[in-house]
């Protein structure tokens, strides 16, 4: 069968009306030009935009990822504490904390919030520019309601008693009947 179908090209080429001289054609090379350009344009045009990602990357040092950080080693040291300068600063402070006491305090609550003013005296040698009060809010029952700690920057000349007026605490219950006042801190 397969010599039948080969036998009647050879007729059909033979025909005088069919010219003999096939010549490879234009379209031909141009489709086989079409057949690998075509996929490679797809690939590089895959592949550029992909590059040019990861250059901005690196030129914009976001790759900073990849690399090993280095360890981080901390070393402790004991310090004897009767060496130390921290122990007289602290009882320097101590002994400040001792020369500042509030001599009046009256408050009165506005909307829910606590507005205070209060006379602080200042009995040390130093000037101080802040100082942390602890206020203690209590019940009819002379139980603790709430507490809350205050810094009131305001220059406390030595030697000298400061009315400060205006002191927002913040909200407080209207259960509340009483306030005990107590200096936590000192700032120079």
């Amino acid at each position: 069968m397969l010599f039948c179908i080969f036998a009647e090209r050879q007729i059909v080429f033979s025909h005088p009306n069919v010219n003999k001289n096939f010549m490879a054609g234009r379209r031909g090379k141009k489709s086989k030009f079409k057949k690998y350009l075509v996929p490679v344009l797809k690939w590089l045009s895959a592949i550029i935009p992909v590059c040019g990602f990861i250059y901005i990357l690196y030129y914009y040092k976001q790759l900073d990822f990849l690399n090993k950080k280095a360890v981080v080693t901390s070393k402790t040291e004991v310090v004897n504490p009767s060496d130390s300068l921290i122990a007289i600063a602290d009882y320097n402070k101590e002994k400040l904390l001792s020369s500042v006491k509030i001599l009046e305090n009256e408050w009165h609550s506005v909307g829910g919030i606590a507005i205070h003013s209060m006379t602080i005296e200042n009995a040390s040698s130093t000037n101080i520019k802040t100082v942390e009060v602890e206020f203690k809010y209590l019940s009819a029952t002379q139980s603790v309601v709430t507490s809350k700690v205050v810094t009131i920057k305001s220059a406390l000349p030595p030697k000298k008693s400061t009315k400060v007026s205006g002191i927002s605490v913040g909200y407080v219950n209207n259960s509340v009947v009483g306030c005990d006042i107590k200096v936590v801190n000192v700032g120079l």
